[in-house]
């Protein structure tokens, strides 16, 4: 993909519009980590004009007083910006659907504005955060095929080259992100139906060096019968052809790890790698000159390279219709013989699911 229009070289070129873009927060029953992302968002450089909050709804009673802690954070922040808070009322981040707090919260900013920038309460943001998002978004607008600006780099830095700040990804990331309405839209996860996968199973993902870890996370959501919102928009951006723009440095540091409260990532010592390339003072400025993917990351994999990759992950089985489906998708002898070798070894977990009952 090359560009068919001129654009800067430097985001410092880019005017800012009139009307800003609102910052989303979602926050539920973290106080103590939104109290640190509302400090990052009073320090940024260039302040929002609207920020929209969704704080979701109760599970049980002790979260009620969490959850109202939450909300006067918020309405405090109201002295420095404009806040809009939209307070659930039943808990919506559970729902068999998926995280309908984000979903829905989303889906309801984009159809009034054409875009936004997003924070959840466990995403510190540095101070250039969100002038760089604003200008991004600007840039970025009538490239159709960009999904995504994330603010979180995710690419790994062997991949990376001295120039530009930022690169091109399949893989999509929330810990600080921006969006056009009309991409949002054409997902369209509101009015779909879970688990929310338009390729159908896992073994249908195209396969890349960056996607087959996009691959393993689904088969997680779909032999537990989950739904993730990251995930499905993940698949979703990928099925339509999309990238995101990524940046070699991070502009958001994420403070949840460890956390009473947190879902994933249990262990506080996860900090120390997701933060490795958090950089407190980065601004970046020099974009790409082209929107094309690392080759090596989006270098297609064969099946024998798959079967040492799920070989890799000690918990990962293979069912008769999955091994049915890889052995069809990969037809020469090495790939078949490493995929049979990794069904066969995996059978007693297979069969151990089975006869617990479990989906396999």
């Amino acid at each position: 993909m090359n560009y068919d229009q001129e654009l800067p070289v430097s985001l410092d070129e880019v005017k800012l519009p009139k009307q800003l873009p609102p910052l989303v927060i979602v926050a539920f029953t973290r106080p103590d980590l939104l109290k640190e992302v509302i400090a990052g968002v009073r320090q940024q450089s260039l302040l929002p004009q609207q920020i929209i909050a969704f704080v979701d709804g109760a599970r049980k009673p002790k979260d009620e007083p969490l959850i109202k802690e939450c909300i006067e954070l918020l309405e405090a922040l109201s002295e420095l910006v404009s806040v809009k808070i939209v307070a659930r009322i039943e808990n919506l981040g559970r729902n068999p659907k998926g995280n309908l707090n984000v979903i829905l919260g989303l889906t309801e900013v984009l159809a009034e504005y054409d875009s936004l920038v997003y924070l959840e309460d466990d995403i510190v943001p540095n101070a250039g955060f969100y002038d760089r998002m604003c200008r991004l978004l600007t840039v970025y607008r009538d490239r159709k095929e960009i999904f995504s600006i994330s603010a979180y780099a995710s690419v790994p830095e062997k991949y990376h080259q001295s120039e530009p700040d930022f690169t091109f990804s399949k893989r999509f990331y929330s810990w600080g992100w921006a969006i056009w309405a009309d991409r949002w839209q054409e997902i369209d996860l509101a009015n779909s139906a879970p688990p929310y996968n338009p390729f159908g199973s896992f073994t249908n993902i195209p396969l890349t060096a960056e996607t087959k870890q996009t691959m393993t996370y689904q088969f997680w959501l779909e032999k537990n019968l989950k739904t993730d919102w990251v995930i499905a928009a993940t698949l979703s951006a990928l099925y339509h052809n999309k990238i995101h723009l990524i940046p070699t440095k991070s502009l958001v540091q994420n403070i949840g790890f460890g956390h009473s409260e947190s879902k994933n990532y249990s262990q506080r010592s996860d900090s120390i790698w997701v933060n490795a390339r958090y950089a407190p003072s980065s601004i970046p400025h020099i974009l790409p000159s082209s929107l094309e993917l690392n080759s090596d990351l989006s270098r297609i994999l064969n099946g024998q390279e798959l079967a040492e990759y799920l070989e890799s992950k000690k918990n990962i089985w293979l069912n008769f219709g999955d091994i049915s489906q890889l052995l069809l998708k990969y037809s020469d002898l090495k790939s078949k013989t490493g995929l049979i070798k990794l069904f066969m070894a995996r059978i007693p977990m297979f069969l151990q699911r089975w006869r617990s009952g479990l989906k396999i």
